[in-house]
């Protein structure tokens, strides 16, 4: 429970008005595992948080490749060029975004953010593009 709870506050401190998608259907799609390395132990620290993000994004990650390769296969050479330069546009933003979250100076929170950012940001873009062509 009382990771659960600072799940939710390291969500909110990442969160902004220019999500898309709704926190909640972000966090939805995060893995048992995940929630179950946080409750771990070696979940408590730091570094463990920031251990359990990075197993947690390698999956989310795969999601979303396979998100965008899915979308992509069905799309004309011009839909196509479109989408894989906004999709380099994101990336670019992310990493920027979720970057500009990490200082020394904030202390060691400010790595759990950042790394928080890139996990959100992901999820957020997988769910994007899954919708991509519902809207």
């Amino acid at each position: 429970m009382r990771k659960a709870l600072a799940l939710a506050a390291l969500g909110a401190l990442v969160a902004t008005p220019a999500l898309a998608v709704d926190a909640v259907k972000i966090e939805a799609r995060y893995t048992p595992a995940f929630q179950a390395c946080l409750d771990s132990p070696d979940g408590a620290s730091t570094m463990g948080m920031v251990q359990c993000v990075g197993v947690e994004m390698q999956v989310q990650d795969a999601a979303l490749n396979a998100a965008y390769r899915a979308l992509i296969a069905g799309m004309t050479p011009d839909q196509k060029a479109g989408l894989q330069k906004a999709q380099r546009a994101w990336i670019a933003f992310r990493d920027a975004d979720c970057q500009s979250r990490y200082s020394p100076d904030w202390g060691s929170m400010s790595t759990i953010t950042a790394n928080m950012c890139m996990l959100q940001r992901t999820v957020e873009r997988t769910i994007e593009l899954e919708e991509f062509l519902a809207d």
